[in-house]
This record gives structure tokens, C-alpha cells and sequence, in this order.
């Protein structure tokens, strides 16, 4: 028995949770990567194929696995699902690291599912860079401060959850 009789609706299908999960993947750090402009451009490229495609699959329930992945995405994305859920697997080691870091940090290392570029250590806490190159050419991360704000003369800093701020450096 055939899975379809449309490979080309499964093919599209799998394209498009290839994106799908990309995109997941692109909205769970804070900022926007440079690899956003590529994720872009191939998600026009689907949106094209899909046009292209339409009118060949009258009928087919196939039609509807590609939209439920897009809309399922748009709204994962739109209530930061992706980014709650990294974190959430990453903070127990971020919070460990952050505790007794020192002036000596090692950067470019691995902390939960974040790679961080540089980990710095702030009044009470620490900061950690997990974007650095994005499209407003600003670095992102996190900052843990449990016991107050981080000082804003230190960069751009907005509440996320807990003890726990997103950080924001650049022009």
C-alpha cells in the first residue's frame, strides 16, 4: 500500500515541515538571526510552490497537512512557545553557571540548548550572549539578576520570567 498517490504532495509536505521546524527552531533565542533572510526566502519559495501547486491537488486531503503545519507555526511563534520552551529546558544550567561564574568565563560553550558567545559577569549575577549576529545589529541573550534590575547603563534589559531578563547590546 502507497503512503499517497501524490509524491508531490508529500514531498511538499515534508518542505514545509523542514521550515516549520526552522522556524521553531529561529524564534526560540531572543533577536533575529542573519539566517531569518534565508528562512524568509524559502518560505516564499514554498508560498510560490504552493500557488503552483493548488490546482493540481483539487480533492486531495494532502492540501491540508501543509496548511495545519504553517498555522500550527504561526502560532506557536505568536505566543513565543518556542522560546519559553528552550529556556525552560536551558535554565537549570544557565542558573548553575550563572550562580558561580567568574571573571574567567569560557565562552563559546554549550549551557542547556543555548550556544552562548560569552558569558559576563553583572552585579549579582551574570549575562549570557546566545545571538550576535542579527539583522538589527544587536547582540542578544539572557541576564540573570535575582537579586535586582540589572543596571540599564549596562545595556537594554527586559523582563522575561523568574530572576531572569532578556538583554539586548548594541547601536
Amino acid at each position: 500500500m502507497r503512503l499517497t498517490r501524490q509524491p508531490l504532495a508529500l514531498s511538499f509536505s515534508g518542505a514545509v515541515g523542514l521550515a516549520s521546524l526552522l522556524t521553531l527552531f529561529e524564534a526560540s533565542a531572543p533577536g533575529l538571526s542573519v539566517w531569518a533572510l534565508g528562512l524568509a526566502l524559502y518560505w516564499l519559495v514554498l508560498a510560490v510552490a504552493w500557488a503552483w501547486l493548488s490546482g493540481r491537488w483539487a480533492g486531495s486531503s494532502w492540501r491540508f497537512v501543509p496548511l495545519a503545519l504553517v498555522l500550527g507555526t504561526v502560532l506557536l511563534v505568536a505566543v513565543d512557545a518556542p522560546l519559553h520552551a528552550r529556556f525552560a529546558l536551558s535554565e537549570p544550567s544557565m542558573e548553575r553557571y550563572a550562580r558561580s561564574v567568574r571573571s574567567d568565563y569560557g565562552s563559546h560553550r554549550w549551557w542547556g540548548l543555548y550556544r552562548v558567545g560569552e558569558v559576563e559577569k553583572i552585579h549579582g549575577g551574570a549575562r549570557f550572549m546566545v545571538t550576535s549576529l542579527t539583522l538589527d545589529w544587536k547582540s542578544y541573550g539572557f541576564a540573570y539578576s535575582p537579586g535586582r534590575a540589572p543596571d540599564p547603563a549596562e545595556g537594554s534589559y527586559e523582563h522575561f520570567t523568574g530572576h531572569w531578563y532578556i538583554w539586548t547590546d548594541g547601536p
